[in-house]
């Protein structure tokens, strides 16, 4: 494409050009503490430029007001203008000041300074305004007149940041070992930037280069222009690097290359930081490898991924792990041990007062449950689970101390992931039985059983792309099993019953295949996790009676040990088919031990039966489960 060339006036001509454009300009600043009028014409006295600037305080704005365009012959130099100080007309007209060759240039001394509105012409081309190194030069107008600046532009009513403005000079400006300061924003999706306009040369020698952020919807592709001038010689001292824009650790600010040679702007870029390196989880780094995979090749979601910042690129790597599904597992084995503890209660070292063996006790009971599990040193995302239930069963007991007993659990709830928008809905029908043998200070007890599974699990994709999502339906299995030993003794009125137990449980799920996100559905094979739980436990209890019947408490505590690896791994692919790497999912670890609490209390006469209430609680630092259960006991 070829560049239009613009037509150079003379300097004089120029000058005069843009004054005539510009000299309807009128000052819109607020006087910060008072006006000092201008209305002589005069060198000095009453009413002169002279007079205002030698009584100007800082603050104050010195305000011309001559209703006709009106010129101002210095004889001498100008006092120094200190502290903060601006200038205005009154009139929609323009104010000459003439140094006449006598007068040195303008002193910006000290202070914020906004010099716009000033025209300040000499016979001897030299500059005409020149501030000192502590001085910072502000404005959003025009000031004619070169301008020599050894400390800092920042263009804008004033120097606070997010305040834009154009700082126009009609003539020459030299920012040699100064420092240009601008503010760059990008909010509501539109891209703005201070701008300086000279009409002359802008010299950059040993400057230096302030860039402020506002706003935070900085993308690549993105540039801002920041200078025009008849030429720019040379550029910038610093920065001679890209910099970072706050909070995009993805992207980058360079000098724009496409710009002519008498522009100065920027362009936000990809700076091609890996993903990686704003995440630190497992599953985490394993996502945004399949997102790196997709990098430059105009894919919407990851393109906007590069422009995000990194919560949120952590946000999407959450929604596209599939941690959900080896987590429930997990979280499976935990409801199938308590329900066998829930079995165990119910049936263990049971006595039916007036009922000689052999004995036949039937239950019924309605249970919930709510458990989770917190963020692992992984960063696996934890979950929180509920569940509702049904356990029902029967027993036989015979004089010899054997009894027997089949039992079945009907449950169904919902499992969501903490910090992304994943949840399942989970269905479990389970069955089994058990056998104990009750000698004169030995019992043992056995059990086992299986179950099958129903899943609905939904993964939110929005943080990725869009409102997609994915989601998946399939089966699972279960089989378990629980061994226990322990002893009863009397003391103090109360039996004391130290035990050992062990649980082994298996659940398997069967394989996923994710329907709805075209790009980011997952499949997999499905996978299994195992459990061998050790129990420590101390058991007490105590008989009573009511005038309804019987009253029965027992309460167990103690320890319970995992003996096998508590992570589950599921591998998957993702449905984009540019993606090469693999998902590899950890499940969450729960933790390797827990302490337990457990209590059940046989109460009333209820239905023909006996009502109980129980309940079953376990926790560690990273987990938690509990469980309340009641319903009603017969026998005869």
């Amino acid at each position: 494409m070829l560049k239009k060339r613009r037509l150079r006036l003379p300097r004089n001509l120029r000058r005069c050009a843009l004054l005539a454009v510009f000299g309807a300009l009128v000052s819109t600043q607020s006087a910060k503490s008072a006006d000092l009028v201008v209305a002589s014409s005069a060198d000095s006295g009453t009413g002169s430029l002279r007079e205002a600037l030698a009584n100007a305080a800082s603050g104050d704005r010195v305000v011309f007001d001559f209703a006709v365009n009106t010129t101002i012959t210095l004889t001498s130099d100008l006092p120094s203008i200190n502290g903060d100080l601006s200038f205005a007309t009154n009139n929609p007209i323009s104010v000459t000041i003439d140094r006449n060759g006598l007068a040195a240039a303008l002193d910006l001394a000290s202070g914020t300074i906004d010099p716009t509105n000033l025209f300040v012409i000499n016979s001897v081309d030299d500059p005409d305004l020149i501030a000192s190194p502590n001085t910072t030069i502000v404005g959003d107008g025009i000031l004619a007149g070169d301008l020599t600046i050894p400390g800092t532009l920042s263009p804008g009513t004033n120097e606070a940041p997010g305040t834009l403005g154009t700082f126009g000079v009609l003539g020459d400006l030299d920012l040699t070992g100064g420092t240009l300061q601008v503010d760059l924003s990008s909010t509501g999706g539109t891209t703005s930037a201070d701008k300086v306009n000279v009409l002359g040369t802008a010299t950059l020698t040993g400057a230096n280069l302030s860039i402020r952020f506002n706003g935070n919807q900085f993308v690549d592709g993105q540039t801002f222009l920041v200078m025009d001038a008849a030429s720019i010689v040379p550029a910038f001292a610093s920065p001679t690097f890209a910099l970072d824009v706050p909070d995009r650790p993805f992207l980058d600010l360079i000098f724009d290359p496409s710009l002519p040679a008498d522009q100065l702007g920027f362009a936000i870029q990809d700076n091609g930081n890996p993903f990686s390196s704003v995440v630190t989880g497992c599953n985490q780094l394993s996502a945004v490898s399949a997102f790196e995979d997709l990098r430059g090749m105009s894919h919407t979601g990851v393109d906007t991924l590069v422009n995000s910042s990194g919560e949120a690129m952590v946000a999407a790597a959450n929604a596209l792990s599939g941690s959900i599904y080896p987590s429930l597992i997990g979280a499976e084995i935990v409801h199938i041990q308590n329900n066998m503890e829930s079995i165990r209660d119910r049936v263990l070292l049971q006595r039916y007062p007036g009922i000689e063996p052999p004995a036949i006790m039937s239950w019924a009971r309605a249970y919930g449950v709510s458990s989770s599990a917190d963020s692992d040193h992984c960063q696996t995302l934890g979950y929180y689970q509920e569940f509702g239930g049904m356990e029902v069963g029967v027993a036989v007991s015979d004089k010899n101390g054997l009894s027997s007993h089949a039992f079945a659990h009907l449950a169904g709830g919902k499992l969501e992931s903490s910090g992304a928008d994943q949840h399942a809905d989970i269905e479990s029908y389970r069955g089994g039985g058990s056998i104990e043998y009750t000698g004169e200070s030995l019992y043992l007890l056995a059990a086992g059983g299986a179950g099958v599974q129903t899943y609905d699990v939904y993964r939110s994709l929005a943080a990725i792309e869009g409102s997609t999502a994915a989601q998946s339906s399939f089966d699972g299995s279960a089989q378990f099993g629980y061994f226990e030993s322990g002893t009863i003794f009397s003391w103090h009125a109360i039996n004391w019953i130290p035990y050992l137990g062990l649980h082994g449980t298996r659940v398997e799920l069967d394989p996923i295949d994710e329907t709805g996100d075209v790009d980011f559905a997952l499949s997999n094979a499905g996978g299994s996790g195992d459990s061998i739980r050790g129990v420590l436990g101390l058991g007490l209890e105590q008989s009573g009676g009511t005038e309804l019947g019987p009253l029965t408490t027992r309460i167990r505590c103690g320890w319970m040990h995992e003996y096998l690896d508590p992570n589950e791994v599921f591998v998957s692919s993702v449905a984009n088919t540019d993606v090469l790497s693999p998902l590899t999912d950890r499940g969450i670890d729960s933790g390797r031990d827990w302490g337990f609490l457990r209590v059940q209390l046989d109460l009333f006469r209820f239905l023909g039966g006996r009502a109980s209430l129980a309940y079953q609680g376990q926790a560690n630092s990273r987990s938690s489960f509990n469980a309340l259960a009641g319903g009603v006991q017969w026998v005869r």
